[in-house]
């Protein structure tokens, strides 16, 4: 049986503190942050229980804020507030954040092409838009054997991938894939004027208090899985960020612009080649779950293969994580059930 979720609050006075403004300190970096769950979300613990035990899956972690609030935070088995879990796909959106921020710099633009980075790419490639490295439509293969290998620099192996066959015509299709994200981080290093792993650590990590989260000690990091790890408060933090469209840490990380263009539906009108999700849109480095009458994401999320499990809900202004390195084919239904249960309990504390 899976322990149940542990480290709760010290007395029943701190379980009932109510949503004002001294509540609003829980999620400060470095500050006392809730473990458990505030009573109007018990239902989130009890559906968390319920799904987990007996599962197999024994270590996991939830994190549910709503309107810039935690009132959820649960550690299952092993894991605790510094526990790193690797992100899988969810390194994507976390990728697509910090490449914004050269946009937003004016070092690149969404229609930048690659030959302006990359002058020997060939003709064939030369053309591939950034926009359409961070929303699968660059045409470039599923993978590449030199993502994350130590016998490359991230230039080189953008090179590479460069130099590789297409898929199809740029622009002309949708195929789910890692080395575009090289590619496009390749060219943010180079706009940048800094190693990737500089440049995510004082664009995004530093001014968002993410102390755990790391692309690893390497000049070719795999910016799209990979080695990416992460924790359930640092991931919250970046996801908190982009529901406060672009302010987090107490300033602009990313411009109100640039989180437009992240929502947008770059998948639409193209045929898809290959996507794990059917016919889902996709924005830049995340996809739609949902979208309104104008096609702008209001549900985001960016799950990876092993279970971490990111969302962003617009409406409900709600955060919602979830961690653990598991078969995702056997967690996702138990995921959905938990997350089902937060929208639930923000729709009832409306």
């Amino acid at each position: 049986m899976v322990p149940s979720v542990v480290h709760r609050l010290g007395t029943a006075a701190s379980v009932l503190l109510p949503l004002t403004a001294a509540a609003c300190d829980l999620f400060s970096p470095g500050g006392s942050e809730l473990v458990g769950c505030l009573p109007s979300y018990a239902a989130v613990e009890q559906v968390t229980n319920a799904q987990l035990n007996g599962s197999g899956v024994e270590d996991a972690a939830v994190l549910v804020r709503v309107d810039g609030q935690t009132v959820c935070r649960l550690f299952i088995g092993s894991y605790g507030p510094t526990t790193q879990v690797f992100t899988a796909s969810a390194a994507k959106w976390l990728t697509a954040g910090a490449i914004l921020t050269e946009v937003d710099r004016g070092t690149l633009h969404l229609d930048t092409r690659a030959v302006e980075w990359f002058p020997a790419a060939p003709p064939a490639t030369a053309n591939i838009t950034l926009s359409q490295l961070l929303s699968h439509t660059s045409g470039l293969l599923w993978f590449s054997r030199c993502m994350g290998s130590a016998g490359y620099t991230l230039q080189e192996c953008a090179q590479t991938i460069l130099e590789s066959d297409l898929q199809f015509e740029p622009g002309t299709g949708f195929f789910y894939s890692g080395p575009p994200f090289t590619v496009a981080g390749a060219m943010a290093e180079r706009a940048g004027g800094q190693s990737w792993v500089e440049l995510f650590r004082t664009r995004i990590a530093r001014p968002l208090g993410m102390s755990h989260t790391s692309y690893g000690d390497t000049l070719n990091p795999a910016l799209s899985e990979g080695t990416v790890v992460s924790t359930l408060d640092d991931y919250g933090r970046f996801a908190q960020m982009i529901l406060d469209d672009g302010i987090g840490g107490g300033r602009r990380v990313l411009s109100h612009e640039s989180i437009l263009q992240m929502r947008h539906n770059w998948s639409a009108g193209v045929p898809i080649v290959d996507s794990p999700r059917g016919d889902m849109p996709y924005g830049l480095g995340v996809w739609l779950d949902s979208v309104d009458a104008t096609g702008t994401g209001i549900v985001l999320s960016s799950p990876g293969s092993g279970g971490f499990v990111p969302l962003v809900d617009y409406d409900r202004r709600m955060v919602f994580v979830f961690e653990t390195l598991d078969d995702v084919g056997r967690i996702w239904p138990r995921i959905v059930a938990i997350l089902e249960a937060a929208r639930g309990a923000a729709d009832s504390s409306r």
